[in-house]
This record gives structure tokens, C-alpha cells and sequence, in this order.
């Protein structure tokens, strides 16, 4: 049986030796001129790598290790570059829709816009309308799309995927958030997998929600061997699972300004060695802060380089 894997892509991006890319958001003349502009950077870009050389983090490794188990296909949901084959090769960038660095949401918000319009117009101009919709139709009906998508992903993309036959649902598996099951269109409902919070109560898949559904992919290939079943069958499987395990305790957080998070950081980056994820532990379990990763990652970001910056005084 034939497997593909379509998942998003990463704000953590490996250091290829160039500055990434940023947009330029105009203030003025909307999509198309923002996407002009965009295109001409990525167009311009003499330094390429192959996309998995270049996203990094959980959700990717995840579906990595998802995609050499079941000798899959891989593609990537990119809001900079549209839908990437692994096989690609691509320029360092940072443009995404979910929050952080390159983030388009306030702009598009501003503009009156949606993502839904932008992924149509980049796909269009990439020369690939509605990418998702026609990988998913050209597949046969011994083949398996598995689709791993945060719910600011699944918007964005909802459009498209509204345009897959029906005669493919039953090839489909969609693993996203409560929330992003929200976004999915009403022909695809019942090729999402019932996956919610008890996940995180399964021994090695607890984690964050930016990478839920790509944790839940890793389950239902690594524990369930369930890629194969029949839809129905599948959803039984991941019911059982679901019902055996329980929703964790989640304690409440304080929530706090970027710059008190920058603080802390400062404060215990010796104590734990400048790593982001010691000091991620530290903030939400020491320190009972409330702190979303691509937001932590911002802010350890900003503090690495005074640290850099820093220590290349001393040594001056």
C-alpha cells in the first residue's frame, strides 16, 4: 500500500550559513503586492537545501519517523512556499501564519484578509492551484494520504482540501486539534481520527499542542499499526486507545509579559546551560509560567544573541 504524509512546517529551522528571508508587509496594496515582493526574494535565494536539511523540532521528527516506517511519501504545508515535496530544495526563510517571527496574522487581519486567500493566491503563483486537493485526487485507491495539521494550518489549507473527491475520503486520515477539526470541510469529518487530551496521558507522547498532530500521527503508526485498516476500523482503534488512557491534570500557569519571560531566562541561562528546553521546563515547572513554545522560542532567541553578544565582548 502506498503512504504519503503532509504535515506543516517548522518555525525552528536549522543554521545553513544565511540569513532567513523575511517579508516585507506592506502597509498598503494588499496580497498581491506582498506576494510579488515574496517571490522575488525566494526567486533571488542562491542558497538551497532539501527541506527536512532545514526544518527542525518535534513535530518534524515525528512525522519523519512516521514516513521511513511506512516508506511514505513527504510533503510539507508551508505558508512561504506552498505545498514542498521532500525532495525539494529550498531557500532559509522565515513567513509563517502562526504566531512568531515572519508572522503574517496581524498584516492579514489588518489587510481584512485570510489565510484561506493567501494560501490560494501563493499556490496560484507558485503554479500549483489547489496543491492539496489534486495530490490527495491522484492518488489510487490502495494508497493512504496522512494528513498532520495544527488548526491554524487546517484553516488555511480548508478551501483546498473542500475540493477532494469524495470517492477519495476513505484514503484519508486527518490528525489535528479539537480546533482545527473545526476547519475541516464537512466532506472530510469523518476521515479526521478521534484523537483528543488523553494522548498526553500515554507514556512518551505527552508534548505540546503545536505538535499534537503530529504525535498522534507517530501513535497511530508506531502503537496502532493502523495506517492500513479501513477508515472505520481505524477510528475504532483510535477510540480504544483514547479510552484507555486519561486526560492529564493540567495546572494553571501565570501568565506574563515577554519581557519578565526574557528575565527568567537570563537569570537561570547558566543554570540550565542556555538550553531552550531546560529552560521551557524551567519556566512552565519551577517557575509556574505560562509561555507557548513558538513564543518561548522568540524570546530565548532574543536572549541567545545578548548572551553571544556578550560573551564576544569579553573576549574582545
Amino acid at each position: 500500500m502506498h503512504h504519503t504524509i503532509i504535515t506543516n512546517c517548522s518555525s525552528r529551522k536549522r543554521d545553513i550559513g544565511v540569513e532567513p528571508l523575511l517579508p516585507s508587509l506592506p502597509e498598503s496594496g494588499g496580497i498581491k503586492d506582498l506576494l510579488k515582493a515574496w517571490l522575488e526574494q525566494i526567486h533571488s535565494s542562491q542558497v538551497r537545501v532539501a527541506p527536512l536539511d532545514l526544518y527542525q523540532g518535534r513535530s518534524i521528527a515525528e512525522c519523519r519517523l512516521a514516513a521511513r516506517l511506512t516508506e511514505a511519501e513527504f510533503y510539507i504545508v508551508s505558508a512561504g512556499l506552498g505545498l514542498v515535496s521532500a525532495n525539494d530544495q529550498v531557500p532559509n526563510y522565515s513567513l509563517t501564519i502562526s504566531e512568531g517571527t515572519g508572522s503574517l496574522q496581524r498584516w492579514l487581519s489588518e489587510q481584512g484578509a485570510t489565510s484561506k486567500e493567501w494560501w490560494k493566491e501563493l499556490s496560484d503563483a507558485m503554479g500549483t492551484p489547489v496543491p492539496i486537493s489534486r495530490l490527495v485526487n491522484s492518488q489510487s485507491s490502495n494508497s493512504r494520504v496522512l494528513i498532520a495539521l495544527p488548526s491554524s494550518y487546517m484553516e488555511m489549507i480548508a478551501a483546498d482540501l473542500a475540493l477532494v473527491s469524495r470517492n477519495q475520503v476513505e484514503t484519508v486520515r486527518i490528525f489535528t486539534s479539537h480546533a482545527g477539526g473545526k476547519h475541516v470541510p464537512s466532506t472530510l469529518k469523518s476521515a479526521v481520527m478521534p484523537y483528543d487530551e488523553r494522548l498526553e496521558g500515554v507514556a512518551n507522547h505527552g508534548g505540546t499542542r503545536a505538535d499534537f498532530p503530529q504525535r498522534a500521527l507517530k501513535h497511530f503508526i508506531v502503537h496502532l499499526h493502523a495506517q492500513e485498516l479501513p477508515l472505520e476500523d481505524a477510528k475504532s482503534q483510535v477510540c480504544a486507545a483514547m479510552s484507555a488512557s486519561f486526560k492529564p491534570i493540567i495546572p494553571t500557569r501565570m501568565k506574563t509579559q515577554d519581557e519578565q519571560i526574557a528575565k527568567l531566562i537570563r537569570t537561570n541561562w547558566i543554570r540550565c546551560e542556555g538550553s531552550a528546553s531546560k529552560l521551557l521546563r524551567f519556566l512552565r515547572d519551577d517557575a509556574n509560567v505560562a509561555c507557548e513554545q513558538s513564543r518561548f522560542s522568540g524570546i530565548w532567541r532574543g536572549v541567545k544573541e545578548e548572551h553571544s553578544s556578550k560573551q564576544g565582548e569579553m573576549h574582545a
